[in-house]
């Protein structure tokens, strides 16, 4: 057979469409004795209602640690990306509907789901328990609790790996975002002096992940565009330095995580993109070129000692001091004290679903298309090109693996961005395959699954940033994330 096919490609548009469809008119919280509009974690595609196999928190393919996946509950933390997706929807399509789900799951948020201090109960040991009408928390392995509300601090507080949308909760409410900002600038710090941060909020020696430590950056910057406080952006910037000067004055590798003497102190991962990407922002939002300087530099000492020339690869493992892949089994780190799961493999991986093994090649891979876009330094479009082959070479091996919607989302937005950012459309087409290939895969009963082993979508699965990537496509205009970073 010769020519091209006469059949019309479907609107990406329409898929998208169809499943925030079915999550506004099925899968809201209609359990326990009271229903709200909150979202539900996970539902079964083919009822649009929520698993039965949910009440016990094992299942096949989850990718979280703990019980982050919000067992028979609500999880807005991992629903901002598909929030996001909803309001642009709204704009494209001028049907309110999404928009306006989006804006009842917020209010209602807002109004049962905040400790008395402010801080937004959230993240990774928070979740609104929908079958008992409650917040509940958890830590370790243990059975999630109902908290106390009349007690609770929100010192779990723990916002990784997503940057908060923080415009959707200013438009319902600019008091309690700010207050929640405010508070989390002061709790997560322990060292006000050298703006030493823990990821919980307790005020303690603790965790100073990178992840954490720019988000924190980007989300005081954020409030400092609304209100210009220059007191919010001290703050900040201390924060972003005691990550900054944790770095070898050998190599410029920053450590993952400066607090502790485990694995993390000593090796740097792509996690570095992460936290650029957070410091890109937060600069844009306060005009700051130190944040960028930051930024820039991270990721171009990386860039110098991260790339394996004969694998064409990104390693996943860099020794601080002099620059070396840390390679063998992840069982060479046990002396590190640390669980072999949250250690990135050799290798960068693209398909790799576990959270947290503190890999995050596509963030990286964004953080060098802004950062070209800005310096047009030619490292980075070095860096874009190198990382679009990966995707094109491991995108060959997905068929053998469980494959989720966050990184089809990511590699095709990154794709879709590279392909502004070199004014190459070869990057656009490849963006289309990957998009093709992930519908047919995860798109099914009208919504998508989270991965390709279940019928089930869950909100850690990341099919939010799959619906923003799609839109992109679709539009071939960035959408409008309301103060996220994708």
């Amino acid at each position: 057979m010769t020519g091209k096919s006469n059949k019309k490609r479907v609107s990406y548009l329409n898929y998208v469409k169809s499943h925030l469809d079915i999550i506004i008119d099925k899968g809201t919280d209609v359990y326990g004795k009271k229903s709200s509009p909150m979202w539900m974690s996970s539902i079964d595609i083919r009822s649009g209602t929520y698993p039965e196999d949910d009440l016990h928190p094992e299942h096949i393919g989850k990718r979280v640690y703990r019980n982050i996946d919000a067992p028979s509950g609500s999880s807005l933390y991992w629903d901002q990306p598909s929030l996001i997706a909803a309001n642009n929807l709204s704009k494209i399509t001028g049907d309110p509907r999404y928009n306006d789900s989006t804006d009842q799951y917020v209010k209602y948020f807002l109004e049962h789901c905040v400790a008395d201090n402010g801080i937004f109960l959230w993240g990774n040991h928070y979740y609104y328990n929908a079958f008992e009408d409650e917040v509940y928390w958890f830590i370790g392995t243990e059975d999630p609790k109902p908290c106390d509300m009349e007690n609770e601090n929100g010192s779990l507080h723990e916002a990784r790996p997503i940057p908060p949308a923080w415009d959707i909760f200013w438009k319902a409410s600019p008091e309690a975002t700010e207050r929640c900002i405010r508070k989390l600038g002061e709790a997560h710090i322990f060292d006000k002096e050298t703006g030493a941060f823990n990821r919980h909020a307790d005020g303690k020696l603790g965790c100073a992940f990178l992840e954490s430590g720019g988000i924190l950056v980007e989300t005081l910057c954020w409030l400092y565009n609304k209100t210009l406080d220059k007191s919010i952006l001290k703050t900040a910037l201390r924060i972003a330095r005691y990550s900054w000067n944790h770095r070898s004055t050998a190599t410029g590798l920053l450590e993952n995580n400066p607090t502790m003497t485990r694995w993390d102190k000593y090796i740097c991962t792509t996690e570095v993109g992460l936290w650029a990407g957070s410091l890109i922002r937060a600069a844009r939002a306060s005009n700051n070129e130190e944040l960028l300087m930051m930024a820039r530099e991270s990721v171009l000492a990386y860039l110098k000692y991260g790339y394996d020339e004969k694998n064409k690869k990104y390693y996943g493992r860099l020794n601080i001091s002099d620059g070396s892949a840390v390679m063998g089994d992840k069982s060479v780190l046990k002396q590190r004290k640390i669980h072999e799961k949250n250690v990135p493999s050799e290798y960068s991986d693209i398909w790799e679903p576990l959270f947290p093994t503190h890999d995050y090649p596509m963030s990286f891979a964004q953080a060098c298309v802004h950062l070209y876009k800005q310096t047009c330094k030619l490292e980075f479009k070095e860096a874009i090109e190198r990382w679009a082959l990966v995707v094109a070479e491991e995108s060959v091996h997905a068929n053998s693996r469980v494959v989720y919607a966050e990184q089809y989302g990511r590699c095709i937005h990154f794709l879709a961005e590279a392909a502004i950012a070199l004014k190459d459309e070869r990057y656009f087409a490849q963006a289309c395959h990957l998009a093709d290939e992930a519908i047919g895969k995860l798109f099914d009963y009208s919504m998508f699954r989270g991965h390709t082993k279940e019928d089930r979508y869950d909100a850690v699965d990341g099919v939010g940033y799959l619906l923003l990537a799609l839109i992109y496509l679709e539009t071939r205009r960035a959408p409008d994330y309301m103060g996220f970073g994708f």
